[in-house]
Order: C-alpha cells, then structure tokens, then sequence
C-alpha cells in the first residue's frame, strides 16, 4: 500500500447499480492507468465519452464502461500498489452482460445489443438460442409471403427493427426462464475476455452452453 488514496463505493446511485456494481468495490484504474484522487477528482475525467474504470473487488480486478462518476457515494480509501500497466481505449472495448443461476451457470450478451440482431436477425436468434422467437418469425413473414411477397419483407424489416432495439430485453427474459438473472456488466474486448474474468469472480461459473465431455468407454474384461 502507498499513502496515496483511491476510491471506495459505499453505497450505489442507479447508474452504479446498472453496472451491477457492489459496495466496497474499489477503483483503482481509470483507462488502464492507476487512479488515485478524490471524487471531484473522478469527475473531472469524464468527457464526452465513456472511461474505462478499473475496481478491485476482494483480490480480483475488472474494469466496466462508465457513462458518469455518480455511480454512487464514494470514500476515500488506501491506494494499493499498481504496477503502470496498459493504457486501456474505451472505443476498444464493450461492455458486457453476465446472468447467473445460484449455481454458477451463466450466460453472456454485449451491451448494447449486437449489430447482428437487427442485420441479420434470424441468425443471431439462433445464434442466442431464442429458439421461440425464432420460430415466431419465421411463422410471421411466412403467413404475410402467402399473402404477398412485399408484405413479408415489410414484416421481416419490422420484426428485425424490434428485435434490433429489443434483443438484450428478449435474451433477459429467456435466461430467467432458465433461471439465471443479471450479475454483472464486464468490460472487454472479446467474449474470451469475459469468460476469463467472470471465472476469477465466481469461481463455480460454468457457461450455460459449454460442451460436456464425452465419458471415457469403460475397459473391456
């Protein structure tokens, strides 16, 4: 520890609790770099766009995109010792969501919604296993095909438009049904990146669609 301080959230505003933010999270990095200073201090970085912020919390670091400073009411606290590290680009990364069931399956989606939702939307249905909704589609521009084939391209162009803006809310909903709920929003460059992390912040994470291995055939006499 140094005698420099940073910050602690002691309690959360809506914009902290939308990041899933947790009290006692401590900030540590602002864009990569180690942060150290108060909250006007905090504030005074922010611009017009979002800033990569780096908290602690236990002994595990994660970084998440942040609009504003006033994720909630912040407290001085003991700055660890950081090495310098990487400066992080905020246009770089994503934020991500993570949905969790109380016994370590979870799922992922970016934040916001993939561009693939509204461009090629019967692909990223499939691709997210919104196999419901999917089907509704299909059955939608195919009733309107039999009736004329440019009103199913209106249908198929409203449909992709709703999805496009309300894809994130649909994939929620189909998670809770399976019984995982929003934990965390992540910020990172990859989907690897989130993996990587939420394994390091819930030990028992097991990603909702992994493959289970084959077991071995048993020997024969």
């Amino acid at each position: 520890m140094t005698d420099a301080t940073c910050l602690d959230l002691a309690s959360l505003l809506p914009a902290g609790s939308a990041l899933h933010l947790q009290p006692g999270d401590r900030l540590c990095r602002v864009n990569g770099r180690p942060f150290t200073g108060s909250p006007e201090d905090l504030a005074a970085r922010f611009g017009t766009g979002p800033l990569a912020l780096g908290f602690r919390r236990g002994e595990i670091d994660f970084t998440v995109l942040a609009e504003t400073a006033t994720l909630g009411r912040w407290q001085p606290a003991p700055a660890p010792a950081l090495a310098e590290g990487p400066r992080l680009h905020p246009e770089a990364l994503r934020n991500w969501e993570v949905l969790a069931a109380p016994d370590g399956t979870y799922d992922i989606q970016p934040l916001p919604c993939s561009s693939l939702a509204l461009l090629a939307t019967p692909l990223w249905l499939l691709q997210m296993r919104l196999w419901g909704l999917a089907a509704a589609l299909a059955a939608g521009v195919a009733l309107a095909l039999a009736v004329q084939p440019w009103f199913a391209a209106g249908v198929y162009v409203l449909a992709a438009i709703h999805v496009g803006r309300a894809g994130a809310a649909y994939l929620r909903a189909d998670r809770k049904l399976r019984g995982l709920m929003p934990r965390a929003v992540l910020a990172a460059r990859s989907e690897g990146e989130v993996h990587a992390t939420w394994a390091l912040l819930e030990p028992r994470a097991r990603f909702l669609f992994a493959r289970t291995a084959a077991l071995p055939e048993p020997a024969s006499a």
